[in-house]
């Protein structure tokens, strides 16, 4: 790891006494080679955040205060429109996986589905970076394979990987814009289902590339535009109604995702794990909607709602549009595969970028602009996936 400040390494000074949370793991402080910086450790996962961030910190882990040190304030700054909206998106998804977090075992074939083209056995050895970890479900299963796991996610929702996830995995609370890591350090860097929360999705697509080393992959998952005229009339009527739900208290959305799902599942998902059975109707069962949460406990279909309704920002692109942005981030032997949205893989080129720009987000892609529609279809794309 890397200071955010001055970029030198960091030095790992543990805490003798007990650690405020010691269900999760031992508190400590992370020190600065160069500058003197210091971040915290808290319940076993390092507090690698910019010092507006930390601030949170102190109310947050109100046991760990020899970790906190100093308050970590700052002098008044202008507010930043951008990290405002990275804090509400963290909090909601800290809400979601401190509820739904738990691990399944439908996951393991949910993560072989999201890794595509890369099979199972790909991931022995492999030192492996998984940006917005979420309850760390991902991280979980390459680990399970053999990968050395590094997960990384902005909110409390580190909390919940970090209890998910085996001694040998760090977790490492950070912003996905600032990653405190050392450039060309990582086989295996990825973002499911992330990029697509963020002011700046093609911006932070960039910044996934400097800590993969050369020839290493990147590896996203985004929400794609709807091809079907059904799918984008219901996407539209989700977006207007999400210009409400993102504004909800978290516990009444949750609330009024419970009977959402219920309409769901009656109306569609459990009359399709019926149809299914019977062989003359297979074919009108697979014109289903919602089809895939059949194999999947009512919760996760409750969980997927919140997660829909919940997000402040959604961005969706096209095959073409995934293919660009990869490419501009300076990634080779790009490929774009279906999966309830884009699965996006490329590589890090062996030698220095090929022109001029490349490896920097512009930004600019079609769909990511400050006035893109947000929104999403009730479990029309990454269902049980993210």
């Amino acid at each position: 790891m890397r200071c955010l400040e001055c970029g030198a390494g960091v030095r790992l000074k543990r805490l003798s006494e007990r650690p405020g949370y010691p269900d999760l793991g031992p508190d400590g402080r992370l020190i600065c080679r160069g500058c003197g910086e210091s971040y915290p450790l808290i319940a076993g996962t390092a507090r690698m955040l910019p010092r507006p961030l930390r601030a949170r910190l102190a109310a947050e882990y109100p046991l760990s205060r020899e970790a906190l040190g100093e308050p970590a304030g700052t002098a008044a700054a202008a507010p930043d429109t951008e990290a405002e909206v990275k804090q509400r998106t963290a909090d909601s998804f800290a809400y979601e996986w401190e509820r739904f977090g738990a691990l399944r075992d439908q996951w393991r074939k949910n993560f072989d589905d999201y890794m595509r083209p890369h099979p199972p056995r790909s991931f022995a050895g492999r030192l492996l970076l998984d940006v917005g970890t979420g309850s760390g479900r991902h991280s979980f299963h390459a680990a399970e394979l053999g990968a050395r796991v590094v997960a990384v996610d902005l909110g409390r929702s580190i909390d919940v990987a970090r209890a998910n996830l085996p001694p040998g995995a760090l977790t490492v609370q950070a912003d996905a814009e600032r990653l405190p890591f050392e450039p060309g350090t990582f086989d295996f860097v990825m973002s499911i289902g992330v990029l697509h929360h963020l002011p700046d999705p093609e911006r932070a697509l960039g910044g996934l590339v400097p800590p993969a080393r050369p020839g290493g992959t990147v590896h996203v998952y985004l929400y794609w535009v709807p091809e079907q005229a059904w799918h984008a009339r219901v996407l539209r009527a989700v977006t207007a109604a999400r210009r409400v739900t993102v504004r909800l208290p978290h516990r009444l959305l949750h609330a009024l995702c419970v009977p959402l799902a219920a309409l769901l599942a009656l109306t569609v998902v459990w009359p399709y794990r019926l149809l299914r059975r019977v062989p003359r109707l297979r074919r009108l069962a697979e014109a289903f909607p919602l089809k895939t949460y059949a194999d999947y406990p009512f919760g996760v279909l409750v969980n997927d709602q919140f997660d829909r309704f919940s997000a402040p920002l959604e961005r969706r692109y096209t095959r073409a549009e995934v293919e660009e942005m990869l490419q501009r981030a300076g990634l080779e032997d790009v490929t774009v595969l279906p999966n309830h949205g884009w699965i996006g893989d490329g590589r890090v080129p062996l030698g220095p970028p090929a022109g001029p720009g490349a490896g920097e987000g512009t930004g600019t892609e079609p769909g990511a602009g400050p006035d893109a529609e947000p929104g999403g279809g009730p479990g029309f794309e990454g269902g049980a996936g993210r």
